[in-house]
């Protein structure tokens, strides 16, 4: 198992923005955040626990203002997150297509 300098992955040392921010202590708050606004709870199945996704409404690449909104995420298990993306793709999602998915 190589790591570091001697792995295939390496690239100098350089860590992308996305990857800084997505393992920052402000982001794992949003994460607690939403699930504790939630009840840990999935808001499409509502199953308790396991395995859940704290979803961005409005997408963490096109709206960096409400990465850290509280209001902008909601609770997902994995297997509902992945059946929103599957039907509605990665980029360009909107409430209104949350609201439909979690309505269907």
């Amino acid at each position: 198992y190589q790591r570091g300098e001697k792995s295939g992955k390496w690239k100098g040392g350089i860590t992308s923005t996305n990857q800084k921010i997505r393992h920052s202590i402000e982001y794992k708050l949003w994460i607690y955040s939403v699930f504790a606004r939630d009840g840990y709870t999935c808001q499409k199945y509502g199953t308790i626990g396991g395995n859940l996704i704290a979803h961005h409404i409005l997408n963490f690449h096109a709206y960096p203002e409400l990465r850290f909104a509280i209001d902008n995420g909601i609770t997902l298990s994995l297997k509902a997150h992945k059946e929103f993306h599957k039907i509605y793709g990665n980029r360009n999602n909107t409430r209104e297509q949350l609201l439909e998915f979690l309505k269907n």
